[in-house]
């Protein structure tokens, strides 16, 4: 079981099934289960997805990687290829794991930090050691846009300053991304060319709506089609001031031994709950597979579009607009905003895939009986809350924070709209 509350919040048939639907969703992008799926290893020929590698062809073999759940990842690799077959590693994760031959550091998210970057620099050197003839399987997870962290003439302090702005201005993946590449020496395909010109099978676990692998942890093994001009474009339009802005390698010598390939997405989280849904006697409806807009407007619109007897569901990441101090994610707001417009016999639950909306929970459950009744009984107005950034505490008080015990991959976000036949 991956969500840790589960019997808490099943207050009702209706929540029990929610959760039921959200927890297979959650089982499905676990680590084991995307690598146990995707990577098979048989007489020295690797194949990952739809791709074969011969492991005799390769003189060394390097795993490396970022981003929330690469040294979970890293683990499955050392189990399926054996130690023997690795010569080096090392992955930047928010935890550090015991693993063989890979090297685990940990750092920060979603701030950069110097830890961060002396991980990287480790990271770096590992990769300028690599040759011709050797095999790098790198490990690309959401979250290593701040993880993996080397920036190009500018400090720690400015990296946080520009994330942080861009993150409570309400700013995009895309635009956030496309910025970052544009002061990084990593991103935008600049780790691809440090291992040039050894051959590069890249595991990307995607967490953007759309699946832009350019934009997934900010593409560093993706040749990067943004310019400096766009990234210059967008600190302007978000009211940061000028600031030193780099071009990407642009030069395809550095991809033509990359192999990126797409491990799993939303639609790994939606395929799994669509099927949960209909087991348990629901119509599934797949609402958008790349949501994404402010979670305040989001969260109502769901709940008005939900039919009788329908499990409605949708992956991507909205948005949230700090203007006040407070705790709390787009998940929360999401929900919360959703209360006031609940038809009858329905729930909601909106969920992070990593388990971290913004603070130590992963999103929160709503439904038309008990939490509508817990909002009168303890006086809280959840649309108040949602425009004074205090969604946490709300949700606090009302019982209904959704929170997983396992870590799994990093998807973007999920949600489920539940409404019962009656």
């Amino acid at each position: 079981m991956i969500i840790k509350n589960m019997n808490n919040l099943a207050k009702t048939p209706l929540r029990r099934d929610a959760l039921e639907i959200i927890e297979a969703g959650y089982e499905a992008i676990s680590i084991e289960s995307i690598f146990r799926n995707a990577v098979k290893l048989h007489d020295n020929q690797l194949t990952i997805a739809d791709q074969t590698f011969d492991l005799d062809e390769h003189e060394e073999v390097y795993v490396v990687g970022a981003g929330k759940g690469s040294a979970l990842a890293a683990q499955q690799i050392e189990r399926i290829l054996g130690a023997g077959r690795i010569s080096s590693g090392l992955v930047i994760d928010l935890t550090r794991h015991r693993l063989k031959k890979i090297r685990s550091l940990s750092g920060t998210h979603p701030l950069p930090s110097e830890k961060n970057i002396r991980a990287t620099k480790k990271l770096v050197e590992l990769l300028k050691r690599t040759r011709k003839n050797d095999l790098v399987i790198a490990i690309i997870c959401g979250g290593g846009s701040a993880l993996a962290c080397q920036p190009g003439g500018l400090t720690c302090l400015e990296l946080q300053f520009i994330s942080s702005v861009l993150l409570r201005a309400g700013a995009t993946i895309q635009e956030i991304n496309t910025v970052r590449k544009h002061v990084s020496l990593f991103h935008g395909g600049r780790m691809a060319a440090y291992a040039y010109p050894s051959t590069v099978a890249s595991l990307i676990i995607s967490d953007v709506p759309g699946d832009d692998i350019s934009m997934v942890s900010s593409g560093p093994t993706v040749l990067d089609k943004t310019t400096r001009l766009q990234a210059q474009r967008i600190t302007k339009k978000y009211g940061l001031p000028n600031i030193q802005l780099l071009e990407t390698p642009k030069d395809t010598k550095y991809f033509k031994k990359v192999h990126n390939i797409l491990l799993a997405n939303g639609k790994t989280t939606l395929d799994a709950m669509r099927h949960k849904a209909r087991s348990l006697g629901y119509k599934p409806r797949t609402y958008d597979s790349h949501l994404n807009g402010l979670a305040k407007q989001v969260g109502p619109t769901l709940a008005k579009t939900v039919k009788p007897g329908e499990a409605l569901i949708a992956c991507g990441e909205t948005e949230v607009v700090v203007t006040h101090p407070g705790k709390g994610g787009r998940n929360q707001d999401l929900v919360l905003s959703s209360i006031q417009h609940l038809p009858q016999h329905s729930a909601i639950i909106s969920a992070a895939s990593d388990g971290k909306d913004n603070v130590p929970v992963a999103g929160a459950i709503a439904d038309s009986v008990w939490t509508v009744s817990q909002c009168r009984r303890k006086r809280i107005d959840p649309q108040a809350a949602v425009e004074k950034n205090r969604s946490y505490r709300a949700l606090r008080r009302l019982g209904d924070h959704l929170q997983i015990k396992k870590v799994t991959a990093n998807v973007s976000d999920f949600v489920l709209v539940l409404r019962d036949k009656q």
